[in-house]
């Protein structure tokens, strides 16, 4: 403001000032003349300030103020009126000193007693202390006891107005302290900082030392009341520290040292002062060690006298027993407050009120007892409810402070964590009483009591319930048609409720998620405690459960957690990671023991998913910490409530036993040995169990609407006939189902073991739905009511293909997750197949939906194929095998779906956004990456060593699909795929054998340009093993066709093939006698030993067409090979061959030639002694022209004929002697055989040539004989 505004304010204000004295002259003219003098020498001095702008209206406040206060002590009330009127100008403009202050203060306080314009004096009042800091002291406490005074007159506009200027200035002295600590917080925000941090958390004492105006603090003086401040403080804070002193003084019923004149002060009133002074001023408690000490010491000690009534009070006894006196009964209105100042305390205070927090925590929790009255109960959830609400945004507190230099510090921050609080501070220490886990648990005891079987109800003190309060008595009794006035049943849409063993509560409240909602606690205005509407304990209880779960979810995982889009990563500090271990082992037990009653009690769909919701949040969190037990006693809660009460599932009941042991050994305290035993369920309780299934089986029945009714899935736990009835699915069941489902999917990564819990429950309700397994895994409705043995209302049947895209999206989900969670996912799928097999053993009809399944998942996890293949594929080996049709159809069914789908599926690098698969790259590609084709392909062909035929035909028709589809890809496949073809035999039928013999087909004209060199041996095996088979003579005889074709590729590659065999031993059989055979001749010498094997089949077609093919091929392309090769032609194929045949000759006719056996070939003659073979030779035809069958003699002498006429004209002279031809037989020689002279120049050719002939016309004759 500029100098000239301001002058022409003061000059504005001077003109007021003299017009209202000389409207104060006027009145008091006639009756009060010394008045009247007086108020003319203020307006000769106000005239004069105003004509000399260099005076200041301060200098003459005192000639101004005194025609005032006499114009008040005549206590006339219009001339009271203006004069204070008149004074309230003065003080708004700032020109009231502490002197003249005085003045003012004892004439208000003389109006006071004289009962003159009270609201004007209040007035009055409140503008002196709000703009005028310098009445400070006597002053300052006489002003107040004035207002407090006031405040307890009989008028009630004078009482109200009094008790808002009494909280008001209340506020105005302390908001003084905090503005004299302003100056200098710059200057000691180190110090505080470091007092804190060496703190030990509310130890007296010990970082109280320096007090506000920085002397030493002696404590044992402040122990001594006194009226004098402490001489550490500063003024404003002196007179702050005197008031609050005085205020708890007067609570608690003694005199006060520094409000002197205060003669009266209801507690009631009291303690609102004092929850305002906590609440708003906070920072004063925390710099001021002087206030921390009157924090601890007395407002402490007076909270717990005042807590004595109400602990010590059971609505349960009958009066005449009670031990507390009339005046110790608890009162609505104190006890009220006084959970509101417990409330402050606990949220505000707790660094410095850690061992007194604890003890108002303990008395709280003994607030929710079954024998309180139900108003209490109300509170003490109200202020629980509050506590819940506070989530984890700090990590640690009092230790942390605001980053920013020179920052006040603890309140300026965002509220520390409470719930991390009490863990940190009550629970991880050793010996001390675990808060938090006796608030969890004592709500989990007090929602079990309100459904303890209905008594009548027992009034409270003011008309408040008994046991169980209002919720309990009056419903629990009706008909399950009509509970609490309201309808229920199927088609009705009641109020949200709970409603458990005949107990109906309604939830008759809706508060907001995180936050606190309060009704009873503000009831400041009640004398006598409220009836309290049943269901409202429920109501508030389930509020809190959820609130807990969210705080928990808060503290772990930050404070955006809830917000859209938020990370689930979870990677704490050693340090952080302890305090949640702690929170989650200290909520679980209670929590579970609620949650679990409450689920199965309510009867709205929005209740029961809020439910749902927090079991699946506290179970996904207790998987991060990798807490196994409350993980599955949470996820056993929620697979329970998606089957029907009467259900019996061996899997759930174990677990949810051990859950419950493992509660009751974790359990230290009253209450959560209480949770603990609600909660157990032992042997010993089976039979009562099984008494209430059926009643509450009719429970749910009129709670919620049957919309599935289908068969019990057998287990092999259970005896043959148990679980034989109709079983009935109710939509809350479906919606559990689909709760169970959410977990899975969300949090599949946690799961660990739990998934068989998980899967298991599925398993049962999908049988249940009459939900069967199709292509690819997915599940799909039956067809017919007869198929599925299920009755599906119409209000599911549209849920069904909802539920079956849920089933699959969850195992599609499976790919996010990482390697350890997949594997436990499969583990588990392995482990309910397992079972299901155990079951069809015992002749009893399994379910297919873990093969399913497992199938599916994995489908989708193609891209990591390394890390499922071998488990999964081994698994659905072993159920090919089964012996149950249905099992092994769905076993093969798995194994071939999933290996065309894996050769068919592109393994190249992963998406970035696919983490789990990021760690798998397949390079190179499937082309040419041996490992895999073979990684892949090796579960197929293990198929082959199942007997059945129903899966040997199924594993021939994939592999006839992947030839179709991908048979260019298989570049190092083939020996599997080959040896698959090849494991047919004469024990098949001939179905299979021609599905194997299509393969084979398909192999031979298609791909073998594509094929490695080293699978073509294996290829003529193949080929001869169907040209051997006898289930079919045409697949045998094309299978010696396709031995031609396999020569003539040899023949039309041979550039090719010469350029890429190597002599590998592992690849080619032996030849004896011929070390340095080329490759390329092995691969010839293969064929046709192959085909000299089939020279002598057992039927004549195969027979004339096995030898057809040999000479043929012989004939067309024998000059391929290499000189010292046909040395092993002679002897491992063409001789052997011609020894068989004429032995089979002798066995065909009526007289056997006794030399059938003659000639053994024990060695190989050496090419250049080749005469030998061509004497053998001779000698086989002289024997076979020598049998008695006609045919045989004639084919032998049609093949002597040809030798002679061929050697004669094959006689070469010496110069056309080529590189093919032998060298002439030295005549000298004495060892050379006496037809040297006859073949001395006969090439090898020559005489495998005369050799095909001969055993052509021996082939001709044989085939009229049968062998």
């Amino acid at each position: 403001m500029t100098a000239s505004a301001c002058e022409n304010q003061a000059a504005k204000m001077l003109e007021a000032l003299q017009s209202d004295l000389k409207s104060l002259c006027m009145e008091t003219k006639k009756r009060y003349p010394h008045i009247k003098d007086s108020c003319e020498e203020a307006i000769i001095k106000v005239r004069g300030a105003s004509m000399n702008p260099q005076s200041s209206l301060s200098q003459i406040t005192s000639q101004v103020l005194y025609p005032l206060v006499q114009a008040a002590e005549t206590k006339d009330a219009k001339i009271v009126k203006l004069s204070l009127s008149l004074m309230q100008r003065l003080i708004v403009a700032g020109v009231v000193d502490g002197c003249s202050g005085e003045h003012v203060v004892e004439t208000l306080w003389m109006l006071m007693e004289a009962g003159v314009e009270e609201l004007k004096v209040l007035q009055t009042v409140t503008l002196l202390l709000t703009t005028n800091p310098a009445i400070q002291g006597h002053s300052l406490a006489k002003a107040l006891v004035l207002c407090f005074r006031l405040h307890f007159t009989k008028d009630a506009t004078v009482v109200n107005t009094a008790s808002a200027t009494v909280r008001q200035l209340v506020s105005v002295v302390f908001e003084r302290v905090v503005a004299e600590d302003a100056p200098t917080q710059t200057t000691t925000t180190q110090q505080q900082q470091q007092q804190h941090e060496e703190m030990p958390r509310g130890e007296e004492g010990e970082s109280l030392e320096r007090g506000g105006a920085g002397g030493e603090v002696n404590f044992e003086e402040l122990k001594v009341r006194s009226a004098s401040p402490p001489k550490t403080l500063h003024p404003a804070a002196a007179d702050a520290y005197l008031m609050f002193q005085d205020l708890v003084q007067l609570v608690n019923a003694d005199e006060p040292l520094w409000l002197l004149g205060l003669t009266e002060m209801t507690r009631t009133f009291g303690l609102e002062l004092l929850e305002s002074v906590l609440t708003t001023f906070p920072t004063v408690f925390y710099n001021h060690p002087e206030f921390t000490f009157l924090l601890r010491d007395r407002v402490c000690a007076l909270v717990i006298k005042l807590f004595s009534p109400n602990i010590k009070y059971r609505a349960s006894v009958p009066a005449s027993v009670q031990q507390a006196t009339p005046l110790d009964k608890p009162y609505f209105p104190i006890a009220m407050r006084l959970l509101r100042l417990v409330s402050v305390l606990i949220q505000k205070y707790y660094p410095l009120l850690v061992t007194q927090c604890e003890i108002f925590l303990s008395l709280m929790v003994k607030f929710l007892d079954g024998d309180r009255p139900m108003w209490q109960r109300g509170l003490a959830l109200e202020v629980l409810h509050k506590l819940a609400t506070q989530p984890a945004l700090l990590h640690s507190f009092c230790t942390n402070y605001d980053m920013k230099p020179h920052a006040t510090k603890i309140f300026q921050v965002t509220q520390p964590a409470l719930l991390h609080s009490f863990c940190t501070n009550y629970d991880m220490k050793p010996h001390a009483t675990k808060i938090f886990q006796d608030i969890v648990n004592s709500l989990g005891a007090f929602v079990q009591s309100l459904f303890i079987s209905p008594q009548s109800s027992s009034p409270g003190v003011g008309g408040g319930g008994g046991v169980g309060g209002g919720g309990v008595g009056s419903g629990g009794g009706q008909s399950p048609q009509l509970l609490g006035g309201m309808p229920v049943g199927p088609g009705v849409s009641p109020q949200p409720a709970f409603f458990y063993r005949g107990v109906y509560l309604p939830l008759c409240v809706t508060i907001p998620t995180g936050q606190a909602k309060s009704s009873y606690l503000e009831m400041l205005d009640k004398l006598e405690p409220p009836n309290i509407p049943e269901g409202y304990g429920v109501s508030l209880a389930y509020y809190c459960l959820l609130d807990i779960i969210r705080s928990v979810h808060l503290v772990m995982m930050g404070p955006n957690a809830l917000t859209e889009g938020s990370s689930e990563q979870y990677s704490p500090t050693a340090e952080e990671r302890k305090v949640h271990e702690q929170l989650v082992n200290s909520a679980w037990c209670g929590l579970l023991a609620a949650l679990t009653v409450l689920l199965e009690a309510c009867t709205d769909e929005a209740a029961t998913e809020s439910i749902l919701k927090a079991i699946q949040t506290f179970a996904s969190l207790a998987g991060k910490l990798e807490l196994t037990t409350p993980r599955d006693a949470f996820i056993t809660a929620l697979c329970k409530s998606c089957l029907p009460p009467h259900y019996t599932l061996t899997v759930l009941n174990n677990a949810s036993v051990a859950a419950s042991a493992s509660a009751a050994a974790a359990s230290s305290s009253s209450s959560s040995s209480a949770v603990g035993r609600g909660h157990q369920r032992t042997p010993s309780q089976e039979a009562q169990q099984q008494q209430q299934q059926q009643h509450q089986y009719y429970d749910a029945e009129v709670r919620h609407q049957v919309v599935a009714v289908g068969t019990a899935l057998a287990t092999p736990s259970l005896p043959v006939g148990a679980q034989q009835g109709p079983v009935m699915l109710t939509n809350k069941n479906l919606q559990c189902m689909r709760a169970t489902l959410s977990m899975a999917h969300c949090h599949g990564g946690v799961l660990g073991a739990a998934w068989h819990l998980l899967l298991t429950t599925l398993q049962h309700l999908v049988w249940i739905l009459g939900l069967k397994p199709s292509t690819g895994g997915s599940l799909k409705a039956g067809r017919s009511t007869a198929e599925t043995n299920a009755v599906i209302t119409t209000a599911v049947i549209a849920d069904l293909p909802v539920l079956s895209s849920m089933l699959s999206r969850l195992f599609e989900s499976s790919q996010h997750l990482n390697d350890v969670a997949l594997h436990h996912l499969i583990n588990a799928l392995c482990q309910l197949s397992q079972e299901s097999m155990e079951l069809a053993y015992t002749n009893r009809e399994p379910s297919l939906f873990a093969v399913a399944k497992l199938l599916e998942t994995g489908v989708v996890n193609l891209g990591r194929v390394e890390v499922l293949w071998r488990p999964v594929t081994n698994h659905l080996l072993e159920v090919c095998q089964h012996p149950h049709v249905r099992m092994r159809e769905w076993g093969v069914e798995a194994v071939t779906y999933l290996v065309k789908a894996a050769l068919t599926h592109k393994h190249t690098p992963p998406l970035k956004d696919n983490q789990a698969a990021l760690t798998h790259k397949h390079t190179p590609p499937l082309k040419d990456n041996q490992k895999l084709q073979t990684l892949l392909l090796s579960p197929l062909s293990e198929v082959s060593l199942v007997g059945h035929p129903d899966v040997r035909q199924k594993q021939l028709e994939s592999l006839l699909h992947i030839l179709h589809s991908c048979g260019e890809l298989l570049h190092h496949g083939w020996p599997l795929i080959l040896n698959i073809i090849g494991a047919i035999n004469d024990n098949h039928s001939e179905h299979l054998v021609r599905l194997a013999f299509q393969c084979l087909q398909l192999v031979v004209t298609d791909f073998l340009p594509l094929m490695p060199w080293a699978c073509l041996p294996l290829t003529v095996d193949t080929a001869a093993k169907f040209g051997s088979q006898t289930q079919e003579l045409n697949i045998s005889l094309t299978a010696i066709g396709l031995m031609w074709n396999i020569s003539d590729y040899f023949y039309q590659n041979q550039e090719k093939l010469r350029a890429s065999l190597t002599p590998d031993s592992q690849v080619f059989p032996d030849f004896p006698g011929v070390p340095n055979m080329p490759p390329f001749d092995k691969l010839w010498m293969c064929l046709y030993a192959r085909l000299g094997d089939l020279c002598v089949d057992s039927r004549p077609a195969v027979r004339k067409s096995a030898g057809q093919t040999l000479f043929s091929t012989i004939a067309a392309h024998g000059a391929l090979l290499h000189h010292q090769t046909w040395q092993a032609v002679l002897w491992q194929v063409l001789f052997p061959l011609l020894d068989k045949v004429r032995q089979l000759s002798d066995s065909a006719s009526t007289d056997k030639v006794d030399q059938g056996g003659k000639h053994s070939y024990p060695s190989l003659t050496p090419l250049e002694t080749f005469p030998v073979p061509g004497a053998l030779l001779l000698d086989f035809i002289h024997t076979a022209a020598l049998s008695k069958s006609n045919e045989v003699s004639l084919a032998a002498l049609k093949s002597l004929q040809e030798m002679l006429q061929t050697g004669r004209g094959a006689t070469p002279t010496p110069q056309h002697t080529s590189n093919t031809t032998t060298n002439t037989t030295n005549n000298n020689d004495t060892n050379t055989h006496k037809h040297t002279h006859t073949y001395t120049h006969t090439t090898p050719y020559t005489l495998v040539r005369r050799c095909d002939r001969q055993l052509e016309y021996r082939l001709e004759g044989l085939a009229h004989h049968r062998i």
